[in-house]
């Protein structure tokens, strides 16, 4: 493997307080927007100010009965919502509902990440691996198409527009003990 590359910094952090997806609909007011974000072996949770909140991907969140812990996080770029911007119907910053949400230039694949992530500054930092695609779902082909009644095969090739991480990466937090994320770090890949 090659020298870590700083790619961009953290400019959104957020928590999921309960599951997005409901009943087919593909809801945003489950998300909250948190100052820190505190990666545990079990999950995430985020602290708003005021209090923690424990992120529905947590094996410890009242809905975690089929807790994934390959999903325990997801991250984000900015440069893949401004791909949607263009394709699409414009959303939010963090609709796709990552937990971290990095600035960057350029549209990242897979294949860039299969080196992990570095979150922090080489002295005080996290590295998280096995990054995965995270596959957009037909609620959230609704949300982004602004086509609320589609269906699945209507939507198929706006699916596959969104896939290859346009809609963002999972990833286990295996091997981590505690780290805490804030708003302003970097964020490095490792080059090939």
């Amino acid at each position: 493997m090659g020298d870590w590359v700083e790619v961009g910094q953290v400019v959104k952090l957020q928590i999921h307080r309960r599951h997005q997806r409901d009943e087919g609909i593909y809801r945003l007011d489950p998300l909250a927007e948190v100052s820190t974000l505190r990666l545990t072996p079990n999950g995430p949770i985020g602290f708003d100010g005021n209090s923690w909140i424990v992120d529905c991907h947590h094996r410890y969140h009242p809905q975690a009965s089929t807790h994934r812990p390959g999903r325990a996080l997801s991250i984000g770029f900015t440069s893949h919502y401004e791909d949607i911007w263009k394709r699409f119907t414009p959303i939010p910053l963090g609709a796709s509902g990552e937990n971290v949400i990095v600035s960057s230039d350029e549209v990242i694949s897979e294949a860039e990440l299969d080196g992990g992530i570095r979150i922090g500054t080489p002295e005080a930092s996290v590295m998280v691996a096995g990054p995965k695609v995270a596959e957009p779902c037909v609620a959230f082909t609704r949300l982004v198409t602004g086509r609320a009644e589609a269906s699945a095969s209507d939507l198929a090739e706006d699916r596959e527009r969104l896939r290859n991480g346009i809609r963002g990466f999972v990833m286990p937090l295996d091997g981590i003990d505690l780290f805490d994320v804030v708003p302003g770090m970097p964020v490095a890949i490792r080059a090939a």
